[in-house]
């Protein structure tokens, strides 16, 4: 199975053996980048042809009646494989098929039919906390790109030329990795939108503000950049100067003569410039008085961010969407609140699949950009199955997806990784974890209760070594995943030393053994770092009480 999960998979026949591979064609060179990232050798072998065809088949997607840039075709046999596109976007994504197919050794002969069934699918850089290194950003760009999401917004709250210096131009070296980073964004094929946050200390009355926001934007839009954001979100609902009170009758028609003011200018600059933004409301009951009069008051082409009925939503539906489009007068751009872990979450680690997005959802909203961790390596977890979720949603599956992704992350290591990664789930989405622990320990309390203490110590013993050498694994620093996850490796060890104190307190119940499994729970509660569930805490208090 390769991920995301294409539309029409009908690759059903004969199995196509394949180490290297012959390109030619209209898109050879994207082609080429492609496989080199694949590792897999394109100068003999296989023929795989490239054809550009500008077609209905190539460029129309019958059941979400629309056209697309991003829809390939693949015919396979065992003498050629054609790749058909009507464009170098379309040819990127199928080359990414392609060369997922054959790296796998999943390729057979028939054809493949794909398309994504979300229109926008990207992240946002929108976090509170120390922003990414740009190594790191260009790796979840490439990541992402190779899962078929499109869309970047580079918005981090702790950039202060993006906030608090939102009046300042970027100094050389800045704009030269902002430049950078548009580059590959546009090497493949991710929309880059550029974002700003004045509202903290913006004045709306002013001319000389609103140029130099202007100026800001113009800096940017040098680089070569058309899409751009204006955030007006957590900043005061009070104004924050006397000249702005006076001249409006509430904040919201402020901010409707900003975002106005700012879109006619941008269009005066360049009509094919690109506008996003983040109202003040952006989220709860989509019928209240500012959201309403906000959508109803901006231009139709402005996309509008929104979170869901709650800042992290725990569930996004098909009903709530067609709620804020009637209201607003908006399709909504969702800005999803996971897997981001700032501000009172920072002690969860958020790596568990998405969830509890309807499946219909792709025809009701603009599409979903999903806010990232300041965690850059633990962020491509979450982030591969929301990339999948987003192109191919009827056939999501979150369990496999998560699955893929530990696969993608860690090898042949994912099934040693499952031990630690099933204590990290806990999110806006969920607050169940360690879903396998709970199976364990459940079934060590049933043969205890049934007298089998023999067999209940064997499944405990087993666990707790399989426990150990995940332990191991990811205590290796060298390796950039688990140096990111040091915080809950730490109270993974402390789990690890429970489970150690509880088997020997079964095993032997002496006051000696009591203590320490005592001190033990004590030391592991006050570690306020959220891993595993109540079932272990559960478990440990109930050997104390026994003994």
């Amino acid at each position: 199975m390769i991920y995301p999960i294409p539309q029409k998979n009908e690759l059903t026949g004969k199995k196509i053996s394949v180490k290297s591979i012959c390109l030619s064609g209209e898109f050879k060179e994207i082609a080429e980048k492609v496989f080199n990232d694949y590792s897999i050798p394109y100068n003999i072998g296989l023929s795989v042809v490239f054809k550009y065809e500008n077609s209905k088949e190539t460029t129309y997607c019958d059941d979400i009646s629309r056209l697309t840039d991003e829809k390939y075709i693949i015919i396979a046999n065992e003498n050629q494989i054609i790749v058909k596109t009507s464009c170098e976007k379309a040819a990127f994504r199928g080359a990414h098929t392609l060369a997922k197919l054959i790296a796998k050794n999943e390729l057979k002969e028939g054809t493949l039919t794909d398309y994504p069934l979300f229109k926008t699918r990207g992240y946002i850089e929108g976090f509170y906390g120390p922003t990414w290194e740009n190594e790191k950003r260009l790796s979840v760009m490439k990541l992402m790109a190779s899962y078929g999401m499109n869309t970047f917004f580079y918005a981090p709250k702790d950039d202060v030329y993006h906030r608090e210096k939102w009046r300042d131009l970027y100094p050389k070296n800045e704009l030269a990795q902002l430049k950078n980073l548009f580059n590959v964004a546009n090497e493949n094929y991710l929309d880059f939108h550029w974002t700003i946050g004045p509202g903290l200390t913006y004045k709306y009355t002013s001319d000389e503000d609103f140029k130099l926001l202007i100026d800001k934007i113009k800096s940017v839009y040098d680089l070569g950049v058309r899409n751009f954001g204006l955030l007006l979100d957590d900043i005061p609902w009070d104004f924050q100067y006397e000249e702005d009170e006076k001249s409006f009758d509430s904040i919201v028609d402020a901010h409707i003569y900003l975002i106005n003011k700012t879109y006619n200018a941008l269009k005066e600059i360049d009509s094919s410039i690109k506008l996003t933004v983040c109202p003040t409301q952006y989220s709860g009951d989509c019928n209240e008085y500012y959201i309403t009069k906000f959508g109803s008051n901006i231009p139709a082409d402005v996309d509008l961010f929104w979170t869901g009925a709650e800042i992290c939503s725990r569930v996004l539906t098909v009903r709530e969407a067609d709620d804020f489009t009637k209201s607003t007068s908006h399709c909504p751009l969702y800005w999803d609140n996971f897997p981001v872990n700032d501000c009172e979450m920072f002690q969860e680690m958020h790596l568990g699949a998405l969830i509890s997005r309807d499946k219909e959802l792709y025809k009701h909203c603009e599409g979903i950009i999903s806010n990232v961790m300041e965690f850059a390596e633990c962020s491509k977890i979450p982030l591969m199955t929301i990339a999948d979720y987003l192109w191919n949603p009827l056939a999501y599956n979150s369990d496999e997806s998560l699955k893929n992704a530990h696969k993608e992350m860690l090898g042949d290591d994912a099934d040693t990784f499952f031990y630690f990664a099933d204590h990290l789930g806990v999110s806006c989405l969920t607050r169940y974890s360690s879903s396998y622990m709970g199976q364990v320990l459940s079934r060590v309390s049933f043969l205890e209760a049934s007298d089998k203490n023999e067999e209940a110590l064997e499944i405990l013993s087993s666990y707790i070594s399989d426990m150990r050498k995940c332990l191991n694994l990811i205590s290796d620093t060298d390796v950039p995943l688990f140096e990111e996850l040091q915080k809950w490796v730490r109270k993974f060890s402390m789990c690890c030393d429970l489970l150690d104190d509880i088997y020997n307190a079964k095993e032997n119940p002496t006051q000696e053994n009591k203590n320490k499994l005592s001190d033990a729970l004590q030391k592991y509660n006050s570690d306020g770092t959220i891993l595993t569930g109540f079932c272990l805490r559960e478990m440990a208090e109930k050997t104390l009480i026994k003994m």
